[in-house]
């Protein structure tokens, strides 16, 4: 089954988990969609994947979903996300996918993200102080990070998986 992954990122762990995914499927391209054209009607299967910033998927993960919707509804479709706080995924799904193509995907799962305030810019370094202070408040010591398990159940709800 050909595959497509088209993701869009903000600090590189959307990429990460897109190569990730790709490694554990046959088939596979992964496009940025920032940086490379693709023509979906050439796919089996189509997985988006978005960064998460500020409650919103990437404009043009966006813009994608909403442009080709029909063209989606007629491939296998997983969708997914990265984020610092995944267990707020279904309301990410739900305020960012059409409803649509929420039914319509074989799989859709929040996958974690990598959150280092170090290499953080402007208001998103700002955030993220915050969120480290307020955490640091009620004695909770996080650590951002991908979570393989999320990446390895997302691949097993779409099958076709490798051995590796």
């Amino acid at each position: 089954m050909k595959t497509l992954i088209v993701y869009a990122t903000h600090n590189g762990s959307t990429e990460k988990a897109a190569r990730l995914i790709a490694s554990k499927l046959h088939g596979c391209d992964v496009k940025n969609i920032a940086k490379e054209c693709f023509d979906l009607s050439s796919y089996d299967r189509v997985l988006v994947g978005s960064n998460i910033r500020m409650g919103t998927i990437d404009r043009k993960i966006r813009q994608l979903l909403l442009s080709e919707i029909g063209t989606l509804l007629k491939k296998q479709l997983g969708l997914f996300l990265c984020c610092a706080f995944y267990e707020n995924g279904e309301l990410y799904f739900r305020n960012n996918v059409p409803e649509q193509l929420l039914r319509h995907a074989k799989a859709a799962e929040t996958l974690g993200g990598a959150f280092d305030v170090q290499n953080l810019r402007g208001l998103d370094k700002i955030a993220g102080k915050m969120v480290r202070k307020a955490d640091h408040d009620r004695g909770i010591l996080r650590t951002f990070s991908l979570q393989i398990d999320r990446i390895d159940a997302f691949v097993q709800k779409l099958g076709d998986a490798t051995d590796s």
